[in-house]
């Protein structure tokens, strides 16, 4: 199955982190990303034809915005 984002539960809005004094130098479910998939832009964003579904960034997302349902 895809990996999904809840944009309510994640912390990356409007192009900085929201749930810590890193600000752009967030670490999570993008360096998790073995295959690149995943960005930071305004919000975070998978690029489902480079995603392989590993879970690496559901494990590493601190605030369980990353699923499979």
């Amino acid at each position: 199955m895809p990996i999904k984002i809840n944009y309510a539960k994640c912390c990356w809005q409007d192009g900085k982190c929201t749930s810590c004094c890193c600000g752009s130098a967030c670490v999570g479910c993008v360096e998790a990303c073995p295959v690149e998939a995943i960005s930071r832009e305004d919000v975070v964003k998978i690029d489902l034809t480079k995603c392989i579904e590993c879970g690496a960034c559901i494990s590493a997302c601190k605030h369980q915005a990353l699923s499979t349902e």
